[in-house]
Protein backbone atom coordinates (compact mmCIF):
# COMPACT_ATOMS: atom_id res chain seq x y z
CA UNK A 1 0.00 0.00 0.00
CA UNK A 2 1.50 3.12 -1.13
CA UNK A 3 0.76 6.23 1.33
CA UNK A 4 2.11 9.62 1.47
CA UNK A 5 6.01 9.70 2.06
CA UNK A 6 5.53 11.50 5.49
CA UNK A 7 3.01 10.21 6.64
CA UNK A 8 3.39 12.24 10.18
CA UNK A 9 3.20 15.56 8.13
CA UNK A 10 -0.62 14.55 6.94
CA UNK A 11 -1.38 13.07 10.42
CA UNK A 12 -0.20 15.95 12.56
CA UNK A 13 -1.72 19.37 11.46
CA UNK A 14 -4.58 19.98 14.27
CA UNK A 15 -7.51 18.65 14.29
CA UNK A 16 -9.28 21.67 16.15
CA UNK A 17 -10.53 24.71 14.23
CA UNK A 18 -9.63 27.22 17.31
CA UNK A 19 -6.01 26.00 17.42
CA UNK A 20 -5.16 26.43 13.69
CA UNK A 21 -1.85 28.84 12.83
CA UNK A 22 -1.88 28.08 9.07
CA UNK A 23 -4.93 25.44 7.97
CA UNK A 24 -4.73 22.28 6.33
CA UNK A 25 -6.87 22.36 3.17
CA UNK A 26 -8.19 19.61 1.40
CA UNK A 27 -10.18 20.61 -2.41
CA UNK A 28 -12.93 17.33 -3.26
CA UNK A 29 -14.56 17.75 -6.56
CA UNK A 30 -14.06 15.96 -9.85
CA UNK A 31 -10.73 15.82 -11.34
CA UNK A 32 -10.23 16.43 -15.17
CA UNK A 33 -8.53 18.22 -17.62
CA UNK A 34 -7.27 21.90 -16.61
CA UNK A 35 -8.38 20.69 -13.33
CA UNK A 36 -9.86 23.89 -11.44
CA UNK A 37 -7.78 23.12 -8.09
CA UNK A 38 -4.60 24.25 -10.84
CA UNK A 39 -6.07 28.06 -10.13
CA UNK A 40 -6.18 28.19 -6.39
CA UNK A 41 -2.86 25.81 -5.72
CA UNK A 42 1.23 26.95 -7.41
CA UNK A 43 2.78 23.73 -8.21
CA UNK A 44 -0.29 21.67 -8.11
CA UNK A 45 0.91 20.09 -11.54
CA UNK A 46 3.25 17.49 -11.42
CA UNK A 47 3.06 17.45 -7.23
CA UNK A 48 2.71 14.04 -6.35
CA UNK A 49 1.92 12.21 -2.94
CA UNK A 50 5.87 11.13 -2.14
CA UNK A 51 6.09 15.82 -2.28
CA UNK A 52 3.78 15.80 0.72
CA UNK A 53 1.81 19.39 1.59
CA UNK A 54 1.88 22.35 -0.82
CA UNK A 55 2.80 25.33 1.32
CA UNK A 56 1.19 28.16 0.41
CA UNK A 57 1.45 31.81 2.51
CA UNK A 58 -1.79 31.75 4.09
CA UNK A 59 -2.85 27.28 4.02
CA UNK A 60 -1.51 24.02 3.77
CA UNK A 61 -2.63 21.90 0.51
CA UNK A 62 -2.75 18.49 1.74
CA UNK A 63 -5.04 16.67 -1.19
CA UNK A 64 -5.71 15.54 -3.65
CA UNK A 65 -2.23 15.14 -5.34
CA UNK A 66 -3.24 13.13 -8.92
CA UNK A 67 -1.60 13.11 -12.49
CA UNK A 68 -2.96 16.00 -14.86
CA UNK A 69 -1.41 15.43 -18.13
CA UNK A 70 -4.20 18.17 -19.91
CA UNK A 71 -3.79 15.94 -22.91
CA UNK A 72 -6.53 13.57 -21.15
CA UNK A 73 -4.13 10.59 -20.94
CA UNK A 74 -4.60 10.22 -16.75
CA UNK A 75 -8.78 11.32 -17.21
CA UNK A 76 -11.29 9.09 -17.33
CA UNK A 77 -14.32 7.59 -15.77
CA UNK A 78 -13.36 5.85 -12.25
CA UNK A 79 -9.16 7.26 -12.82
CA UNK A 80 -9.77 9.85 -10.10
CA UNK A 81 -6.25 11.06 -12.36
CA UNK A 82 -4.45 8.50 -11.15
CA UNK A 83 -3.78 6.60 -14.53
CA UNK A 84 -0.13 6.12 -15.14
CA UNK A 85 1.60 7.50 -17.76
CA UNK A 86 4.60 5.34 -19.18
CA UNK A 87 8.08 6.90 -18.63
CA UNK A 88 7.53 10.56 -16.60
CA UNK A 89 7.61 10.59 -12.81
CA UNK A 90 4.00 10.01 -12.10
CA UNK A 91 3.54 7.47 -9.54
CA UNK A 92 1.14 4.63 -10.27
CA UNK A 93 -1.66 3.87 -7.49
CA UNK A 94 -4.76 1.42 -7.25
CA UNK A 95 -7.79 2.16 -6.21
CA UNK A 96 -7.30 0.96 -2.74
CA UNK A 97 -4.18 3.23 -2.27
CA UNK A 98 -6.00 5.68 -3.40
CA UNK A 99 -8.85 5.70 -0.99
CA UNK A 100 -6.03 5.81 1.96
CA UNK A 101 -4.45 8.73 0.63
CA UNK A 102 -7.10 10.73 0.09
CA UNK A 103 -8.58 9.89 3.60
CA UNK A 104 -5.20 10.63 5.53
CA UNK A 105 -5.16 13.71 3.89
CA UNK A 106 -8.83 14.20 4.84
CA UNK A 107 -8.10 13.54 8.48
CA UNK A 108 -5.51 15.75 8.52
CA UNK A 109 -7.34 18.86 6.80
CA UNK A 110 -8.90 21.29 9.29
CA UNK A 111 -11.07 22.12 5.72
CA UNK A 112 -12.48 20.61 3.01
CA UNK A 113 -13.52 22.70 0.13
CA UNK A 114 -15.70 21.05 -2.18
CA UNK A 115 -16.58 21.85 -5.53
CA UNK A 116 -19.43 20.43 -7.09
CA UNK A 117 -19.01 20.89 -10.62
CA UNK A 118 -21.45 18.37 -12.13
CA UNK A 119 -24.31 16.34 -10.38
CA UNK A 120 -22.18 12.40 -10.71
CA UNK A 121 -19.65 13.75 -8.15
CA UNK A 122 -20.00 10.53 -6.30
CA UNK A 123 -16.87 9.94 -4.92
CA UNK A 124 -16.76 13.85 -3.48
CA UNK A 125 -19.85 13.24 -1.70
CA UNK A 126 -18.12 10.00 -0.56
CA UNK A 127 -15.42 12.41 0.73
CA UNK A 128 -17.49 15.09 2.68
CA UNK A 129 -19.41 12.21 3.98
CA UNK A 130 -16.18 11.00 5.32
CA UNK A 131 -15.39 14.29 6.78
CA UNK A 132 -18.58 14.94 8.41
CA UNK A 133 -17.80 11.25 10.41
CA UNK A 134 -14.56 12.54 11.49
CA UNK A 135 -16.17 15.60 13.12
CA UNK A 136 -14.54 19.24 13.73
CA UNK A 137 -14.14 19.90 10.15
CA UNK A 138 -15.14 22.92 8.45
CA UNK A 139 -16.84 22.11 4.89
CA UNK A 140 -17.72 24.30 2.35
CA UNK A 141 -19.65 23.62 -0.15
CA UNK A 142 -19.32 25.27 -3.80
CA UNK A 143 -21.96 24.74 -6.71
CA UNK A 144 -21.27 25.29 -10.02
CA UNK A 145 -23.66 27.01 -12.85
CA UNK A 146 -26.34 24.69 -13.66
CA UNK A 147 -26.07 22.12 -10.83
CA UNK A 148 -29.10 22.20 -8.90
CA UNK A 149 -28.18 22.67 -5.08
CA UNK A 150 -31.21 21.27 -3.86
CA UNK A 151 -30.88 17.93 -5.17
CA UNK A 152 -28.04 17.88 -2.52
CA UNK A 153 -29.78 19.63 0.48
CA UNK A 154 -28.61 16.16 2.67
CA UNK A 155 -25.22 17.07 2.16
CA UNK A 156 -25.35 20.98 2.37
CA UNK A 157 -27.69 21.24 5.76
CA UNK A 158 -24.52 19.77 7.38
CA UNK A 159 -21.99 21.94 5.98
CA UNK A 160 -21.04 25.16 7.44
CA UNK A 161 -21.47 27.69 4.20
CA UNK A 162 -22.83 26.35 0.24
CA UNK A 163 -22.37 28.69 -2.40
CA UNK A 164 -25.11 28.31 -5.46
CA UNK A 165 -24.00 29.26 -9.17
CA UNK A 166 -20.42 29.16 -8.86
CA UNK A 167 -18.02 29.99 -11.63
CA UNK A 168 -14.28 28.77 -11.21
CA UNK A 169 -13.05 32.22 -11.39
CA UNK A 170 -14.77 33.01 -7.68
CA UNK A 171 -13.79 29.76 -6.08
CA UNK A 172 -10.16 31.50 -5.11
CA UNK A 173 -11.98 34.61 -3.46
CA UNK A 174 -14.67 32.05 -1.44
CA UNK A 175 -11.50 30.24 -0.41
CA UNK A 176 -9.32 33.44 0.71
CA UNK A 177 -12.60 34.50 2.41
CA UNK A 178 -12.79 31.05 4.33
CA UNK A 179 -9.12 30.70 5.39
CA UNK A 180 -9.65 34.03 6.67
CA UNK A 181 -12.80 33.59 8.76
CA UNK A 182 -10.91 30.55 10.36
CA UNK A 183 -7.50 32.65 11.23
CA UNK A 184 -10.06 35.27 12.72
CA UNK A 185 -12.03 32.65 14.85
CA UNK A 186 -11.19 33.24 18.42
CA UNK A 187 -9.02 30.94 20.60
CA UNK A 188 -9.63 29.03 23.40
CA UNK A 189 -7.82 30.24 26.76
CA UNK A 190 -7.07 27.46 29.04
CA UNK A 191 -8.01 28.58 32.39
CA UNK A 192 -5.37 29.12 35.44
CA UNK A 193 -4.28 26.40 36.91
Amino acid sequence: MKTPPNKTAFESAPSKANNITKPAVYLAGKIGKNDWREELIPNLPGHLWRDGPIQTPTYSYVGPFFVNCDHECTDGPNTHGAASVENSREEHFTRAEIVDNNNAALRSANLIFAYISETDAFGTFCEIGYALALGEKRIVLCFALGVAAEDFWYAAQQCRAVHISVRPCCLKQILADEISSMMAMPRRRRAPC
